[in-house]
């Protein structure tokens, strides 16, 4: 399973409805913020929960993306009650197992500032 960022609304997209019917309404989002620079981290993790952002603007588009994937890493293992550590997944492993699989294989593509 792969993921991808799309352009949508001066921002960023991640549908996690193209991973399966669990993924169903599910995603991440990065939005301008008001501020110039910034950029608002957003998500729906779970079925029928309303968009949560996270924090009040994060600096910089990259790293938007970088701090939402991160935290639906952790809030996709919690709810599912699997590790956050899955780099890998089969393509028969759990529908969680492998969205954090493919979610650490975002992260690990994107770009890097040094």
């Amino acid at each position: 399973m792969r993921l991808a960022w799309t352009g949508r609304e001066d921002g960023d997209f991640l549908d996690l409805s193209a991973t399966g019917p669990a993924g169903a309404g599910l995603y991440l989002a990065v939005r301008p913020h008001a501020e110039e620079g910034y950029f608002r981290p957003l998500c729906r993790l779970a079925p029928g929960e309303e968009e949560r952002e996270l924090g009040d603007g994060v600096l910089g588009r990259e790293h938007a993306r970088d701090t939402v994937v991160k935290y639906a890493i952790q809030t996709l293992a919690r709810l599912h009650g699997v590790s956050t550590t899955g780099l890998h997944a089969e393509e028969d492993d759990p529908w969680p197992e492998r969205v954090i699989a493919a979610l650490w294989a975002l992260l690990a593509a994107g770009p890097h500032s040094g």
